[in-house]
């Protein structure tokens, strides 16, 4: 039998040739990251990084998991493709209507990363969860009581969530990314001075980045949901694994040598989003984490 170290080990190499193989199947060859030497990490262990970040946390969400088998490998698979993949590239495809931001990603190469990032999860997943020791169903498993927090998604904590989602995108914006000169010349900005200012800028100019945010943010949303309902920790556990997916599976990509973004410029992207990431995630865990567990059935109990 592995030891849970063996397991955890063995579920990482797998990530990695999954990535590799749908990565390197789906997308063409790109340039050299001329900015690469600039990173402390070598550009060839950065993709074993990205990889031991990625496998520690969706590792420890497919552990405390209540859930078992094919619905579990159903249920992770979607969340590590919306939260890797879907999440940050349809923000690069809706800045693809600006150009500002459009020259710098190709737009053709947004449709290859989605796929091999939804290639990679549906083939990794399932593999970890087998890996893991967490195929076999046991009895009971996956019908146990639920906290109902999904309910709470058609309540007003949605609306609350997916709000401050778009306070703490345009905060950490403005006052992390936005300071660094390479950010703005990145993007071909100035900095006015003062937030609301820069605020006022962004409703001139891009009216359409708040309620864009707002539908990331209800996104976010359901995503960490779907975790909270899937664990059977305590809600500080909970909390911190919400906010360690958002901020580390998310964000861990910037790690890698990027063509088409400079290091500066991912690096400062990075203070940015995986700070505010993980505060959002705590935040998530807070709204939804309190649901009661779901009311167990009398005549089953009978």
């Amino acid at each position: 039998m592995l030891g849970a170290g063996a397991r955890l080990a063995l579920a990482g190499l797998a990530f990695f040739i999954c990535f590799a193989v749908s990565f390197g199947l789906l997308m063409p060859a790109v340039p050299p990251d001329p900015t690469a030497a600039a990173s402390p990490i070598p550009p060839a262990l950065a993709p074993l990084v990205v990889t031991a970040l990625d496998t520690a946390v969706m590792a420890w969400l497919i552990l405390r998991s209540r859930l078992r088998g094919w619905l579990l490998a159903a249920i992770m698979t979607g969340v590590l493709f919306g939260v890797q993949t879907l999440m940050p590239q349809v923000e690069s495809w809706i800045f693809q209507a600006y150009s500002g931001y459009a020259k710098h990603l190709p737009a053709e190469m947004i449709p290859r990363i989605m796929m091999a990032g939804l290639v990679h999860a549906c083939l990794w997943t399932p593999l970890a969860v087998l890996i893991l020791g967490r195929w076999r169903t046991d009895v009971g498993s996956n019908s146990a009581p639920r906290p109902t927090a999904s309910a709470a998604l058609g309540s007003g904590k949605l609306a609350v969530a997916a709000a401050t989602y778009v306070l703490v995108y345009f905060l950490f914006g403005y006052y992390v990314a936005w300071q660094s000169p390479a950010v703005r010349e990145y993007y071909q900005g100035t900095d006015p001075g003062n937030f609301w200012v820069q605020m006022w800028t962004v409703l001139r100019d891009t009216p359409w980045l708040p309620g864009v945010q707002l539908l990331r943010g209800a996104a976010w949303t359901v995503l960490g949901v779907t975790v909270l309902r899937s664990m059977d920790a305590s809600l500080p556990e909970k909390a911190v694994a919400v906010g360690a997916l958002f901020a580390v599976v998310m964000c861990s990509g910037l790690l890698l040598p990027n063509p088409y973004m400079p290091y500066d410029v991912r690096m400062t992207h990075l203070l940015e989003t995986a700070p505010s990431n993980f505060l959002f995630g705590l935040l998530v865990a807070w709204l939804f984490g309190h649901a009661r567990p779901a009311a167990v059935d009398l005549r089953a109990s009978a």
